[in-house]
């Protein structure tokens, strides 16, 4: 294996030296794309004799495979695979295991490539990643330039198992943490792809130390961590972040825990173990609601006369003001004066803590739009529940900081098995002497070695 790895060199050395020096240096940036091509194909065939040497060498190894059991069924089965050097042909023997009493290929567990797979983990983790920010389709262009398709990015994405969290060695001591909750509202595809559509709910909680003030209309979150689920449940996504803020903060120490939201059920349910929860009103939502309302009454002063009733905390104020307008007001507009009492009696407290307490502003809709809306309901799109539930992890994970790796497609098991025997093939295998032999010596008369000669003497001028 050792002298076909060495021809390949000599060819590819011989092959970049005749386009590096010739007249498509005038063209750098064309040439640096034939190079890189080279390379990648160099690779190649790199990989493909040493997998096929590797093959040989348990075929021969006859005292190994009688220990593990194994029969010889079929000689090099074809198989290909894409990798980040281009698709790969490699040939593989079969065997049947006697012990398991099925049928492996030892080989495709010595090169890491799980059953029945035809690309590699590495361009698999790079088109899941790529895919949390565009489409399938353009996943797919963009990573392995068309040659996989849409289906297979979303595949790759069912398959991929998501990061864990990593449990730090010592808890923060902080007085306060600050909870965004909100949700974004992303189309479905209906069952057998009925006409129309459905809406689905994706919960998203952002859990932050506070914020830190950046310039004079813009503040910044501090160590913001966004956590979506897997399965779009609500319960289980509050049980993650239970379980985030108990492995990474002091709880005995946190003083106070302030959950933003718009007042929905699923937010107000969330935290409830906790004593340091304090629940509060989203700005953005609360302003919107009372303006609409306002327009409806323009000549009453319905936004201050509120407000000021929400600041004393006095409900009964609010509520008198409320039944003032029920009077004057028409069918139509009475209905509005119902739905808005509703809403604010239902969220009175949460509403007082948003107009009283001196704690920094909300940014649930920001986060919303950011993590989920950007990708999932923004533009016309229709998403199954499988696919949306793990790519909008994924989405969180990236934007967490962590990304999907090679690693993350990796099983463990039955690859284990030949584990040992791998290592002792790998140890002291090679001869790498080979690479140490006679040093080059160069034509002086060669074509590409007067090219190089009239480089030196014009000092770069013929490249000004």
């Amino acid at each position: 294996m050792e002298l076909i790895i060495q021809q390949i060199a000599q060819v590819f050395i011989k092959t970049i030296t005749e386009k590096a020096f010739s007249e498509k240096i005038h063209d750098i940036d064309s040439l640096a794309g034939e190079l890189e091509d080279e390379c990648k194909a160099a690779a190649a065939q790199i990989l493909e004799a040493v997998v096929a040497s590797l093959n040989r060498q348990i075929r021969d190894d006859k005292t190994m495979r009688k220990e593990q059991g194994l029969l010889l069924k079929e000689k090099e089965r074809p198989r290909e695979i894409y990798t980040k050097v281009g698709t790969i042909d490699v040939s593989r023997d079969y065997y049947f295991d006697k012990n398991r009493q099925r049928y492996v290929s030892v080989i495709d567990h010595m090169i890491g490539v799980r059953a029945y797979e035809r690309i590699g983990d590495t361009v698999s983790a790079e088109m899941v990643n790529s895919a949390a920010d565009v489409s399938y389709a353009k996943s797919a262009r963009q990573v392995t330039h068309g040659r996989i398709s849409r289906q297979s990015v979303r595949n790759h994405i069912l398959k991929v198992s998501l990061p864990q969290e990593e449990i730090p060695e010592e808890k923060k001591v902080v007085k306060e943490l600050h909870i965004h909750a909100d949700e974004d509202h992303v189309h479905m595809q209906k069952p057998n792809k009925e006409r129309g559509k459905k809406s689905q709910i994706v919960p998203l909680i952002t859990v932050t130390e506070g914020t830190r003030k950046i310039n004079e209309r813009r503040n910044e979150t501090l160590e913001a961590k966004r956590f979506a689920d897997i399965h779009i449940k609500a319960d289980t996504l509050w049980k993650t972040v239970e379980g985030y803020i108990e492995s990474n903060y002091d709880t005995e120490k946190l003083e106070k825990i302030y959950v933003h939201g718009d007042g929905g059920t699923w937010i107000k349910n969330g935290l409830d173990s906790y004593r340091q929860t304090v629940r509060v009103m989203d700005g953005y939502h609360f302003g919107k609601r009372l303006k609409a309302f306002s327009r409806a009454f323009p000549a009453r002063n319905i936004s201050v006369v509120l407000r000021n009733a929400i600041r004393e905390n006095d409900k009964r104020k609010a509520d008198m003001f409320l039944r003032s307008l029920m009077v004057e007001a028409s069918e139509k507009e009475r209905n509005k004066v119902s739905e808005f009492g509703t809403y604010l009696m239902g969220n009175w407290t949460e509403i007082y803590n948003l107009e009283t307490l001196d704690i920094p502003g909300s940014c649930t809709e920001g986060q919303v739009s950011h993590v989920l809306s950007e990708r999932f309901s923004r533009n016309p799109l229709g998403w199954s529940k499988e696919g949306l539930g793990k790519l909008s992890c994924i989405r969180v994970s990236n934007i967490n900081g962590r990304k999907i790796e090679a690693e993350d497609f990796k099983t463990t098991g039955e690859e284990d098995r030949y584990a040992t025997y791998i290592e002792n093939m790998f140890k002291g295998a090679f001869d790498w002497s080979i690479f140490d032999g006679e040093p080059l010596v160069f034509d002086r008369t060669s074509g590409t070695q007067i090219l190089i000669d009239a480089f030196g003497k014009d000092h770069g001028v013929i490249l000004s």
